[in-house]
This record gives C-alpha cells, structure tokens and sequence, in this order.
C-alpha cells in the first residue's frame, strides 16, 4: 500500500503541474491572443485597435485548469490516506512527507477558494507555490517510518497540531497568491502610468478583498496551530514554551499577520503597502516551514529530512 501511495502522490504533483501550466495560459490568454493577432496583421495593414477591456477566455481552458486542480487534490489526499493507514500514523515523519502534505492542502484550499470566489485567475500564482513544494519533496528521502521518536508518539494531539499548520500555512500561500495579483495591480509606477489597472486581471480592489478573506481564515488556524502546539511541547519536552526556532519563527509570522490585519484601517498602509506585509508574512512561513528545519537546529529537528 505504501508504494501505491507514493504513486498517487507523484500522480498528484504532475496534476497539479498541468493546473498551473494551464492557468498561467488561461490568465495570459488575453495577451497571448493579443500579440498573436499582432504578430498576423501585415505592415501595410492599419494599426490593430486597443485590446477589449473585458477580454474573453476559454472556457474550456478554463475548465481543464479546474478539473486538474480537483484531479491533483484528490489523487494527493487518497495517497496520503493509504500511506497514513500503510505506516500507521498520519503524514509527518519527516520532511518528504509534510512538502506533500503541505503542497496538497495548498490544491485542495486554492480548489475550494476557487469554487467560492468564482475567479479562476489565482491559480496562476498560487499553485505554482503548491508545484514547488511538490517539487521539494524531490530534494528528501520518500521512505516513511514506522517507528517514530519518542516525541511524536502523541498521536492525536500531534495529528491534530500539525493538519492546522498545514492547512494555515495553505491558506496563507492562497493569501501570498492574491497580494501578488494586488502588487501587480498597484504597484506605484503602473498606477502613475495606467491607473493602475492590468485589463486581464482582477482589481487591486477585487485582489485585496481575496487576499484579506484568505487571511481571515489562515490567522486563526495558525493561532490554534500554535496552542495546540504548546500543549504538544509540554507532553513531549514538559514546557509550554521554551524559544524553540520554530516556536520563534510561527510566533513572528503571526505577529506578522496580525499586523496586517490590524493594519487594513490605517491610512499608511493602504494600497499595495498591505499586499506586501502578506508577502513578507509567506516568506516568514516559508522560513518557519523549511528554513529552521535545514539550517537552525532545535528541537523540531526531531524527524529529520
């Protein structure tokens, strides 16, 4: 069942790989369209007129990205079922295991954010986060352990501790994806040359709104991750909070996001000032995810890679 597994969750990254590479062609598509028109007319022939402000896409385009995504979440939550009931323990033993996890929640939240949005243009910038992720797992050993250390034998306070990690950490690189639109949307030059307005795009206004609902549903769950975590910590090592690297690096990417969040009403930190504090904080997930693991040793090393 084990190899099984690992087939789905190969079957899931190359799923996925399709979804980005055909939402980054459904969100161009306009441009595309554009420049090969262009690149048709004859020299002789007058000037093309000004690109539609509302320009179409393919719906089938459209729905091949969607049906990739579903396909890539359900092939990586399968997989990742079979190869919990295979070894006996949920998927994170090591950092093999959490890169997929991590990518596949990413799929799974980006497929719900998109059915409830109704805007398939993130995708293009979300989900080639969830590829590299993927793509990670490449750089870690893919055999699993049956027997864990003796700080992860606390099998549903930890099981419960790190889905919320994860799942946080998925819907904050939802958020990074809508501050990138936002920062293409706003960024001072273009709103001094265009008004700020990129025609095959959402809104800064639309970008924003996305942004600030994804982050109103990771901060909480990154919250419980946290606490969850201390009552973790004091089953393994007998304290709540001891300064671990990692305990450090979530508490300052919460602090960053709290920012954000009480910063929405100020005036300085309006218009694309707010995208980047979301940028800054999906670095500081990134850092909290992988950095502390390979280059800060501390107690969380305790899986190894």
């Amino acid at each position: 069942m084990a190899d099984g597994a690992l087939y789905l969750l190969w079957a899931s990254f190359v799923a996925a790989g399709c979804a980005a590479l055909v939402s980054i062609i459904y969100a161009a598509q306009p441009r595309l369209r554009l420049v090969w028109a262009a690149n048709r007319v004859p020299a002789t022939e007058p000037a093309l007129p000004p690109p539609d402000p509302s320009p179409l896409r393919s719906p089938t385009l459209g729905g091949v990205a969607t049906l990739s995504v579903w396909t890539a979440a359900i092939l990586g939550v399968v997989g990742l079922t079979m190869r919990s009931i295979a070894l006996n323990h949920a998927p994170y033993s090591n950092l093999f295991e959490f890169s997929m996890s991590f990518g596949i929640a990413i799929v799974l939240l980006y497929a719900i954010f998109e059915l409830r949005a109704g805007t398939r243009l993130a995708g293009s910038f979300v989900l080639p986060v969830a590829c590299g992720l993927y793509a990670s797992a490449l750089a870690f050993p893919s055999e699993g352990q049956e027997i864990l250390v003796p700080a992860l034998q606390s099998p549903t306070l930890l099981t419960i501790h790190v889905a919320l990690m994860i799942l946080s950490y998925a819907v904050l690189a939802v958020a990074f994806g809508g501050a990138l639109m936002h920062l293409v949307q706003g960024f001072p030059s273009r709103v001094l040359a265009t008004g700020g307005r990129v025609d095959w795009l959402p809104s800064a206004e639309r970008c924003d709104e996305l942004t600030y609902r994804a982050v109103l549903v990771g901060f909480p769950l990154l919250a419980a991750g946290i606490a969850l975590g201390a009552f973790w910590a004091n089953d393994a090592w007998g304290r709540y909070w001891g300064w671990d690297p990692k305990e450090t690096a979530a508490l300052v990417t919460w602090l960053i996001f709290a920012v954000y969040i009480h910063g929405r009403g100020l005036r300085q930190l309006r218009g694309a000032r707010k995208a980047w504090i979301v940028v800054l904080g999906f670095f500081a997930v990134m850092f909290t995810y992988l950095g502390v693991n390979l280059w800060i040793s501390g107690l969380h090393s305790y899986a190894g890679v």
